[in-house]
C-alpha cells in the first residue's frame, strides 16, 4: 500500500511540474501576443490536469500542494487571456470543474501582477485608456477582496502585493497624464513661422 501510495505521488509530483512550466509558458505566450499558442499550452495543462484527477481523488491530500499550485498557474493564465481577448473578468464558476474557489482567488491576485506589466507595455505606446482600465479592474478586485478575512497564509500575502499594484497604475497613469500636458504645451509654445520666410531656400547676398 505504502509503495503504491509512493508512485502515486511522484506521478503527481512529476506531471504537475510539467503543467506548472506549461502555464508559466502560456502567459509568457499571452504577453508576445501570441494567442493561438498560449491555447495550445493551456489546453495541455487542462490535459494533465484531468489526467490527475483520479490520483486526487484516491489520495486527497496531494491536492494541497504542487496540484494546487498548477490550478492556481492554470486559472492565472486563463484569467490573463480571457482579459485580453475579451476584455472581462473570467469567472469562477466557468473553471469550477478543475478549479477550487481558493486556487481561483489565488488566481486572480496572481493575474492582476501579469496586468501590471501588461499595463507597462500600453503606457510605453502611450495607451491611456488601456492603462486606465487596467486600473480600473486592480481597483474593482481591491473592493471585492477586501470583503473577505483573508488571516495570514498565500492568499494574504498576494492580497498585500496588490495594494502596491494598484499604487503602481495609479502613478503609471499620473505620469502619462503629465507626459500629455507637457506635450501639449510644448505644441503651444511653438513659435508660428513669420508669413513668407523661406529658410531652406535662403541663399548669401
Amino acid at each position: 500500500m505504502q509503495a503504491v501510495k509512493k508512485q502515486r505521488t511522484e506521478d503527481a509530483l512529476s506531471w504537475t511540474k510539467n503543467a506548472q512550466k506549461l502555464a508559466k509558458q502560456a502567459i509568457y505566450s499571452l504577453h508576445r501576443g501570441d494567442y493561438s499558442r498560449a491555447e495550445e499550452q493551456l489546453a495541455s495543462v487542462e490535459k494533465v490536469a484531468r489526467g490527475l484527477l483520479p490520483i486526487i481523488e484516491k489520495e486527497p491530500t496531494l491536492r494541497y500542494g504542487s496540484y494546487a499550485a498548477v490550478m492556481e498557474e492554470y486559472a492565472e493564465a486563463a484569467i490573463f487571456k480571457v482579459f485580453l481577448t475579451e476584455g472581462r473578468m473570467l469567472k469562477a464558476s466557468e473553471l469550477r470543474e478543475l478549479v477550487q474557489v481558493e486556487e481561483y482567488l489565488g488566481g486572480v491576485l496572481d493575474f492582476t501582477g501579469e496586468l501590471n506589466r501588461h499595463a507597462v507595455a500600453c503606457a510605453t505606446r502611450r495607451d491611456v485608456a488601456a492603462v486606465s482600465r487596467c486600473r480600473e479592474i486592480v481597483d474593482a478586485l481591491m473592493g471585492q477582496f477586501l470583503q473577505f478575512d483573508l488571516r495570514n497564509g498565500a492568499l494574504r500575502k498576494k492580497f498585500d502585493a496588490l495594494k502596491y499594484t494598484l499604487k503602481k497604475l495609479e502613478s503609471m497613469l499620473y505620469e502619462l497624464s503629465l507626459a500629455e500636458a507637457t506635450g501639449m504645451k510644448s505644441r503651444n509654445a511653438e513659435p508660428d513661422e513669420p508669413e513668407g520666410m523661406n529658410t531652406g531656400n535662403a541663399t548669401a547676398d
